[in-house]
């Protein structure tokens, strides 16, 4: 029982040292209140691996920060759970926009309360728990993990409870995929970019196709991130010739202390397994070398202006996709924002849907685990010059088109619609 309490002072002390918003967000959280909570539990031996990491994870969000978080792994005695959907509000109802594990009710169900709680009353009184500011963006996941009942309302008007059940999470592959429109455009649907060499692969493979295509539409509206080298064989389709993505470096500090030397170290020789791509394997050569330069010293201030330059001359653009449309959404994260932000420097590029989550001002993050079974994900990095938040689209890269997200989404792909209504009236404009 004592490991809790361990577990828990550990994590306090990485968020008061080694976060990079530990010195912005000083004084934000109350550990105080958690120990006791801890201490409660373990007396009325009340605590289980999974009201732990509950507890972790409420304790997380009072620094505000969605690139920071707490999971449970799981072990051969202890499973991770999940409730087996997903949702998304609209005006005074969450909607079911996705069900995995659950199959009780079906996507597109109206939850109208949470354990007899209207939605319009859990959005007034727990904002810090969904995380966001407009009701498209929200995270319900915490406040439905920690409920017991939901109540749908049906076509008819019908009202249905359900006791909600924790489901052991079913792993999906995330691959890329492609799917020809008409005869001039197809779309590429990245879902992840985790896998460098799988992408880069799967790119290189749709060499024909994306010269010979007029029209690419890039779906990254669900891609949570990764690794940001994953999209670089793209950019000379987002690229007309004789354009190249900026060459001016966001001034980045990292906070390197000696546990996230060592942590970041690890992570690079980690990830050596499992890619080849020969870039990649020298970027992580540079990594390794300034952890050990830095190590001890705090943050320190670094300009990539010269490796972005090195990296924007690499490739030409070409004339063939004409017109590139990328579709984003507040699921779009991390690595993937950064290649949101790269697309919207070419002129033939054009970004539509939802702002992105918008995860960026504090990045680079590092695994802290315990006994295999628990996992802190934390950023050791800030950028100098923060993202302002928008009532509306928060803190993520805002589309050059914004199409507001309404349940219609559930059943038919509303933002495809759009993407090729623009092509309608860009050729009706031409002709």
């Amino acid at each position: 029982m004592t490991r809790y309490m361990e577990i828990f002072k550990e994590i306090v002390d990485i968020v008061h040292h080694d976060y990079a918003g530990y010195e912005e967000k000083r004084g934000w959280d109350d550990p105080a209140h958690y120990l006791e909570e801890i201490e409660r539990l373990i007396a009325g031996r009340q605590i289980t691996p999974k009201v732990f990491t509950d507890l972790v994870s409420e304790y997380l969000m009072a620094f505000q920060d969605r690139h920071m978080y707490f999971n449970l792994k799981g072990s051969e005695n202890v499973k991770a759970s999940t409730r087996g959907f997903r949702t998304r509000r609209y005006e005074d109802a969450l909607y079911v926009v996705e069900t995995c594990e659950e199959d009780r009710f079906p996507a597109g169900s109206k939850i109208v309360s949470i354990d007899q709680q209207k939605i319009e009353t859990i959005s007034n009184s727990d904002r810090s728990f969904l995380r966001e500011t407009s009701a498209e963006r929200e995270d319900w996941t915490y406040l439905l993990n920690k409920s017991s009942s939901i109540v749908i309302e049906d076509k008819n008007g019908k009202l249905l409870t359900f006791d909600l059940k924790d489901y052991e999470p079913v792993s999906k592959k995330l691959t890329p995929s492609m799917e020809e429109i008409d005869d001039e455009t197809i779309r590429i649907t990245l879902p992840s970019s985790a896998n460098v060499d799988e992408t880069m692969e799967f790119v290189k493979k749709l060499e024909g196709k994306l010269k010979a295509c007029t029209n690419l539409f890039i779906d990254v509206r669900k891609n949570g991130g990764g690794n940001g080298k994953s999209f670089s064989n793209l950019l000379p389709y987002i690229f007309p010739p004789d354009e190249h993505p900026s060459t001016e470096g966001e001034l980045k500090e990292f906070n390197y202390t000696n546990r996230n030397s060592d942590l970041f170290i690890q992570l690079c020789q980690q990830l050596r397994k499992e890619i080849t791509d020969v870039e990649t394997l020298k970027f992580f050569d540079s990594i390794e070398e300034e952890c050990e330069k830095y190590r001890g010293q705090g943050f320190v201030t670094m300009d990539f202006s010269d490796e972005l330059e090195a990296e924007a001359l690499k490739f030409e653009g070409t004339d063939s996709p004409k017109n590139v449309i990328v579709m984003t959404d507040v699921y779009c994260a991390s690595a993937a924002e950064y290649f949101v932000e790269i697309c919207m420097e070419s002129s033939k590029t054009t970004v539509i849907g939802r702002a992105t989550m918008g995860v960026n001002d504090y990045s680079d993050l590092l695994i802290k685990e315990w006994d295999d079974m628990y996992s802190l994900y934390y950023p050791m990095s800030r950028r100098v010059h923060k993202t302002p938040n928008d009532p509306l689209h928060g803190k993520g890269i805002r589309p050059d088109h914004y199409i507001p997200w309404t349940p219609k989404h559930i059943d038919e792909d509303l933002d495809l619609l759009y993407a090729l209504d623009m092509l309608r009236e860009s050729k009706i404009a031409e002709g």
